[in-house]
């Protein structure tokens, strides 16, 4: 169990970047810390998370690789695991489980979410507590053969975020996310930065520091940024649910334009057909904007 909040006080670490942020209201206040990007790569890495600053680490995340004879092979299988665990007996990570037939075994995988930036964590979400969460993993065999893989985090190769929870001594419960980047399926995974809201039982979004729709613009740029890339001349827009319907500009860097148009969904994909350089992409929405170069070539 974690002490009650209002009894701790933030630590000053050096090597992070930590705010104490307030919302419009008083009392919604966020503990968020930007680190120097963790990458986990090699067998046994592990990053310990304390979201709070109470000197307890509340989450590890590691990667482990290692040799097994499975029940689906007679030969030497080989696997790459990505997992998340709580620390504090009342912790929990938002996803799902997988309930395994006893006749291959009869066990329980859990799978946690990859949300995107945006999605509320709160208690809507359906939360587990177990030691080997898996975020992503590969098994392959000595034969040349190929095993089982997946996980909700095997496909992204873009930030998202685990959403978490954790209960003080008043059984409290206080909902924060940490965002990560997988690479190579469960090759590697990147951690970047995270956060968790001390207000009793509020909810938070992913992403941002906000944690209550009454306190903040719900269709604001500035509180869901998009995520703009470009690979093999598609550019790719996606935007938070909230945002479907805002306008894309791109121009060039004398300010040329190129393309316009609407993002009719979440996830858009626009095909680029002009010359190699670098252009600005701007998105617009109710009255605010955000802008990100990108590099066609």
């Amino acid at each position: 169990m974690k002490p009650q909040f209002p009894y701790k006080k933030l630590a000053g670490y050096s090597i992070f970047a930590t705010a104490f942020l307030s919302t419009k209201s008083s009392e919604s206040q966020i503990v968020y810390t930007d680190i120097d990007d963790v990458t986990l790569s090699a067998d046994n890495e592990f990053y310990n998370i304390d979201l709070d600053y109470d000197g307890l680490y509340d989450f590890k995340l590691q990667k482990i690789s290692g040799s097994f004879y499975s029940y689906w092979s007679e030969h030497l299988s080989y696997a790459d695991y990505i997992f998340i665990a709580p620390l504090q007996s009342g912790n929990k990570i938002a996803g799902l489980k997988s309930v395994i037939d006893p006749s291959y075994g009869g066990f329980t995988q859990y799978f946690p979410f990859a949300l995107n930036s945006g999605a509320l964590i709160n208690e809507d979400l359906t939360f587990q507590n177990n030691n080997f969460e898996i975020l992503a993993y590969k098994i392959r065999n000595d034969d040349g053969g190929g095993g089982p893989s997946g996980g909700e985090w095997f496909y992204n190769n873009t930030d998202q975020y685990l959403g978490v929870m954790f209960v003080d001594t008043l059984d409290c419960k206080h909902y924060g996310w940490i965002r990560c980047e997988a690479f190579g399926g469960a090759d590697s995974i990147v951690i970047k930065e995270f956060a968790c809201v001390i207000p009793c039982e509020l909810g938070v979004y992913a992403g941002t520091y906000l944690i209550d729709t009454t306190d903040i613009a719900i269709n604001s740029l500035q509180n869901f940024k998009p995520t703009i890339y470009n690979y093999s001349n598609v550019l790719t827009i996606n935007i938070n649910a909230n945002l479907v319907g805002s306008n894309y500009t791109i121009t060039s860097a004398d300010g040329k334009l190129i393309d316009s148009g609407n993002l009719n969904q979440s996830n858009n994909t626009i095909n680029l057909t002009c010359a190699p350089g670098i252009f600005i992409v701007t998105v617009k929405n109710a009255g605010s904007s955000y802008s990100q170069k990108i590099i066609v070539h």
